[in-house]
């Protein structure tokens, strides 16, 4: 029997009910942080009598594909003249992809082996045309996959239910200079969370797109790990200074700049690949959004105390990581997916993205101090964050104890697609990559369930206490990770991993955040950051090279009992165990 999806995918109405679901979500969304449904009664959308006539004309059977167009047409026209609402441009530029490449093609082009690939019947309407070799613009026509629901869309497709989405969930939510309180369903907290989320999202893009676009030019395994290093290594390296940066500019102010910064340089990427412009330039273009990156990171843990009062500060962080790591293995499947569809035009999602973030970013309303930064005090300040975590005991203690603690982590991240392709793959690689999607998606589903309900049972427990029990049972499921005897039971402790990981990252960053002051708060940050980054890329080298020979199993219990062992010793601590 066919599915409700595929019955979506062949007929012309897809980008309506993609827009009406993106409608839905940023209603829903919307309310959930704190927006007034009763706001929707104040929407004026100029020339909708345009758009309802556009979309009746989507229903009529049979209809020619020049009625089509001409609906199309219509609901770019007013998209367009609403330009100054939120989402609407991206409505508009959706509508006109799909508009332009239907006209130039004489219908909408769709990619067969796409629509095979995920289970779904080839379209029945005058509107959609199977994709050959003379498809003009072909990266615009119907060409990525979305396995779960068997779809194939357009890029349009998805810029306008992206758009769909923003226009409510903006709208609902008050003006944020009108609203004082400070709480995750405040408009301040909306539009960050927002921002951040989409940003986040666009990072595994261009890690994806860079290796792809390295290797097709060079086919160099050598260059295309230089092209991976130079999009992970400034977090590591320049985090230091990116918090002290952040701290002179203002954390919302250099977070608005990083994702305007980033949106250029990104963009540029595909134009200089089209004339074959040097690959140095390329890395130079995503080298300088990384550095962006390291600013832009800690200025984000250091922006949310001053949007959350106390009461609210432990829920928010939940809230952050929680949708981290959901968006964090959405965005490395849509990368992939992306990549592959798009070619070397997915930078120009990520650009999207990064353009988007800085759009939300420009509608918190906060008062940042500023002050000059010179490149020798720049030097300074961002000592001065080492400097601050050395000098408070607690803060020291916590670090080193944390440091330690999480060494797990990187030799789980590292070891688990060995694992997975050795145990239950049978050694094969496609196997275990479709099998490794499945456990990160398990890992970032315990983080949300984390995210969620721990914030609510755990307020009365110490930070100290709750950092250290996170810790502990971290540490016992990752040991029990390297023996599962199934892929069901692995899934199953990786679930529990999630809740666990969210148990020790809350306290942890709440605690960094109440015991810093605002105007050095991000160099701190800055200064963790890097840390945690500078001891995670050598671990991941060595057991790496040791898996061959230990095996990955060995190596991952070996480093949970790390983590348990730290976390007996972390107990004994009193600057560790019993902060509150």
């Amino acid at each position: 029997m066919p599915s409700f999806a595929a019955d979506w995918r062949r007929n012309p109405l897809s980008a309506t009910l993609m827009l009406a679901s993106g409608v839905a979500a940023g209603i829903i969304f919307g309310v959930a942080f704190g927006g007034d449904w009763r706001r929707l009664a104040t929407f004026d959308l100029k020339l909708w009598p345009v758009l309802v006539v556009s979309l009746l004309i989507r229903i009529i059977p049979s209809a020619p594909l020049a009625f089509y167009l001409l609906s199309l047409l219509g609901v770019a026209a007013v998209a367009a003249r609403n330009w100054k609402i939120p989402g609407a441009a991206l409505i508009a530029a959706g509508t006109l992809s799909n508009l332009i490449v239907a006209g130039l093609n004489a219908g909408m082009p769709y990619d067969v082996g796409a629509m095979s690939s995920v289970g779904a019947p080839p379209p029945n309407d005058s509107l959609h045309i199977p994709l050959t070799a003379n498809t003009l613009l072909e990266f615009l026509a119907d060409i990525i996959p979305v396995g779960p629901i068997h779809a194939v869309y357009s890029l349009g497709d998805f810029l306008v239910g992206l758009g769909g989405f923003l226009i409510p969930f903006m709208w609902l939510q008050p003006a944020a200079i009108s609203v004082k309180e400070r709480t995750v369903r405040s408009p301040n907290f909306a539009f960050f969370w927002a921002a951040q989320v989409i940003s986040r999202f666009g990072d595994p893009i261009t890690l994806v797109a860079l290796a792809f676009v390295t290797y097709r030019a060079t086919n160099s395994a050598l260059w295309t790990a230089i092209a991976v290093l130079i999009a992970t290594i400034p977090n590591a390296v320049f985090g230091f200074f990116g918090g002290a940066v952040a701290d002179a500019v203002g954390h919302r102010r250099v977070m608005l700049g990083a994702d305007i910064v980033r949106t250029v340089a990104i963009g540029i990427v595909p134009l200089l690949i089209a004339v074959s412009g040097p690959l140095v330039v390329v890395f130079a273009m995503v080298f300088l959004a990384a550095t962006c990156s390291a600013i832009f990171n800690p200025a984000r843990g250091a922006l949310v105390p001053a949007l959350l009062d106390e009461a609210h500060l432990a829920r928010g962080n939940a809230l952050v990581y929680g949708t981290d790591r959901a968006v964090e293995v959405v965005g490395g499947l849509a990368a992939g997916l992306l990549v592959a569809a798009l070619g070397t035009n997915a930078f120009l999602v990520d650009a999207a993205t990064f353009g988007l973030s800085a759009m939300l970013l420009s509608r918190v309303v906060i008062r940042e101090p500023r002050h000059h930064i010179g490149f020798a005090s720049l030097l300074a300040e961002a000592q001065e964050g080492f400097v601050i975590l050395r000098r408070s005991s607690v803060l020291w203690s916590n670090t080193v104890f944390s440091l330690v603690a999480q060494l797990s982590i990187p030799v789980v991240n590292g070891l688990m697609p060995t694992l997975l392709i050795r145990r239950f793959a049978e050694n094969e690689t496609a196997t275990g990559a479709a099998l490794f999607g499945v456990a990160e998606a398990a890992i970032a589903i315990g983080a949300v369930v984390g995210s969620v309900l721990l914030p609510r049972y755990t307020s009365a427990i110490r930070k100290g206490r709750l950092l250290v029990i996170g810790f502990a049972a971290t540490g016992v499921v990752v040991i029990a990770v390297a023996f599962a005897p199934t892929f069901a039971v692995l899934v199953a402790l990786l679930l529990v991993l999630g809740i666990a990981n969210v148990a020790f990252y809350v306290p942890n960053i709440t605690l960094l955040q109440e015991r810093t002051e605002p105007k050095t708060r991000a160099r701190v940050f800055g200064a963790r950051i890097a840390l945690v980054n500078l001891s995670w890329l050598p671990l991941i080298f060595v057991t790496g090279s040791l898996a061959d020979i230990a095996g990955p199993s060995t190596l991952i219990a070996i480093a949970g009992t790390v983590t348990v062992a730290t976390a007996l010793v972390g107990l004994r601590i009193p600057r560790v165990s019993q902060v509150a």
